[in-house]
């Protein structure tokens, strides 16, 4: 299990994230369980990049918590879930004492 506590999902650079991403690379892993897309990342195009790039090494991504997206409208709720995650990230960010509490790398 990976974990990147303390770490912004907004960025690319988390020892978890590039510990899985380098698995992926190697051919060490089939499968990618998250619980979640906003927990790969807080923003789409990052969402999509990784996707994106897991798929290449032939890993697939299973988040718990939305539909394999196996479908059209499977594949636009899993777009839609990625925007409302990065809509959310900038939201928080904006209102005083709401994700100021945690510090961020």
């Amino acid at each position: 299990m990976f974990q990147d506590e303390g770490y912004s999902r907004a960025t690319l650079i988390r020892p978890g994230l590039e510990k899985v991403r380098d698995l992926a690379a190697e051919g060490q892993i089939e499968c990618v369980l998250i619980y979640s897309p906003d927990r790969l990342s807080r923003k789409y195009a990052y969402q999509v990049l990784l996707v994106e790039e897991f798929a290449r090494h032939g890993v697939e991504i299973i988040f718990i918590k939305s539909p394999r997206a196996s479908t059209p409208e499977e594949q636009l709720l899993l777009q839609f879930q990625g925007m409302i995650a990065e809509y959310n990230e900038h939201k928080s960010q904006s209102i005083p004492g709401v994700g100021n509490d945690i510090k961020r790398k």
